[in-house]
């Protein structure tokens, strides 16, 4: 399903952008319904998709001690995940998958880093934002590693 610039707008990463700028991100994304504990990503793997998420929610899961995997934290509508997609060395740091039925808006990596190299100042805008993304989920695995650890 095709994505418009309306879709885009309630993406805290796209707020620094006009619609015009929207509208070449909008033109490579499309809308995808996805049914409950469909895989997103998974840890380790190439980052090739960034997904939004429109409706619905997406657990994430770390890599943890041996072969497991912790839960560190569940995102919904607003909210964003693969981030790794758009940071070198492009490989997905998290497993991700749909918690419930969603919708999401899937873009390609590859072409958003085209976008970002012929215009500079939109990649600048949206990185800007996935920093404050990266950070909050380094908080949420640590918080989440201190509480396991019996250390809270």
């Amino acid at each position: 399903m095709l994505t418009e610039v309306r879709d885009l707008r309630g993406f805290k990463i796209f707020d620094e952008l006009d619609d015009q700028e929207l509208g070449l991100i909008a033109k490579i994304a499309k809308t995808e319904e996805l049914g409950k504990d469909a895989i997103l990503t998974r840890a380790g793997k190439p980052a090739a998709q960034l997904y939004l998420v429109v409706r619905g929610s997406v657990t994430i899961m770390t890599p943890g001690p041996g072969d497991t995997e912790m839960r560190v934290d569940e995102v919904g509508p607003g909210q964003i995940v693969g981030w790794s997609t758009l940071t070198g060395p492009y490989i997905y740091t998290a497993t991700t998958m749909t918690a419930e039925e969603s919708t999401l808006i899937v873009i390609g990596g590859s072409k958003l880093r085209e976008i970002f190299e012929l215009n500079n100042h939109i990649g600048y805008r949206v990185l800007k934002g996935i920093g404050y993304i990266v950070a909050r989920r380094m908080a949420a695995i640590e918080a989440k590693c201190v509480t396991e650890d019996g250390k809270s």
